[in-house]
């Protein structure tokens, strides 16, 4: 569906336009979005090696998860907690909650609905996205590489 190419802005616009077709879609999009996003800012801004950034992000899955280890790695470099980097962190916690739904099949969504937790996701990406253009990295590049000192 998106490629590695597409930027943040242009993979944005085009769930947006999912949106008004398949609105439960759409809402699945923007977190996986949001994931993608935040899962690259960790290892971006990330304190550790890019290694060992990788290791805790394979079992980081849901926000509480991403907020320990942004916790752990991020805060360091930014000081700032990822329910603080996310301006709505409320609406983003709704959105994790309808994907978690709608993936279990517990229930569906009307457009209403899914808008409202689509806008949480991608305005919460965006957010972690202007942390990072303000230290510098853009996510839609080559991440820049930490490696573990040898000795």
């Amino acid at each position: 569906m998106f490629l590695v190419k597409d930027s943040s802005p242009s993979r944005e616009e085009e769930i947006r336009h999912i949106l008004t077709k398949d609105p439960s879609l759409a809402s699945l999009l923007a977190v996986i979005h949001f994931e993608w996003t935040i899962r690259r800012s960790i290892i971006a801004l990330g304190k550790s090696p890019n290694i060992k950034v990788r290791e805790k992000l394979q079992s980081c899955h849901g926000h509480d998860k991403y907020k320990e280890v942004w916790k752990d790695e991020v805060f360091p470099n930014v000081q700032l907690l990822l329910p603080k980097a996310v301006k709505d962190w409320e609406s983003l916690v709704r959105s994790f909650k309808l994907r978690h739904k709608l993936v279990h099949g517990i229930s569906s969504c009307g457009f209403d609905y899914a808008k409202e937790r689509v806008d949480g996701a991608i305005n919460a990406a965006v957010d972690i996205r202007e942390i990072c253009v303000a230290h510098k990295v853009d996510l839609d590049s080559r991440l820049p590489i930490r490696r573990q000192l040898k000795g």
